[in-house]
């Protein structure tokens, strides 16, 4: 069953999915095929019952057995990639998370360093303006 409709952006499959389905399908298929032609190769020499079998089912046979071995590569690669995809996109939120909160720990410390320089000058400055008062007042 589809997913439901307000869920369609979120559950997109990414772009290459299909070319990796490919890819698997066709690195299964051949592996799958040349195991099944040296067993043609073994049967056809050795046991009499493969040997009776008709061309068509011999052809039937190999065939499977290279849809099979395509079917399984195939979705091992799609299920690797979006494994892959997955891990990537949770890097990927880390590491924005850990440099926003890298941001706000620099913002921070500026803003109590810009607070700290406030004090500094406002407390110079009414250190001058007591000293100037006092000077007034001693004379």
């Amino acid at each position: 069953m589809p997913p439901p409709s307000h869920h369609q952006a979120i559950w997109t499959p990414p772009s290459d999915t299909t070319s990796v389905a490919f890819r698997g399908f066709a690195t299964g298929a051949s592996r799958f095929l040349c195991i099944s032609l040296i067993a043609h190769l073994l049967l056809s020499r050795i046991h009499p019952v493969y040997r009776n079998l008709t061309p068509q089912f011999k052809t039937f046979i190999q065939i499977s057995s290279g849809t099979l071995g395509g079917c399984i590569f195939a979705e091992k690669y799609v299920t690797e990639y979006n494994d892959s995809i997955r891990k990537r996109r949770r890097a990927l939120e880390r590491s924005a998370r850990a440099w926003s909160e890298e941001r706000e720990i620099r913002e921070r410390v500026e803003r109590e360093v810009e607070e700290e320089a406030a004090a500094r000058r406002k407390g110079d400055g009414g250190g001058e303006e007591e000293g100037q008062g006092a000077r007034g007042k001693a004379p």
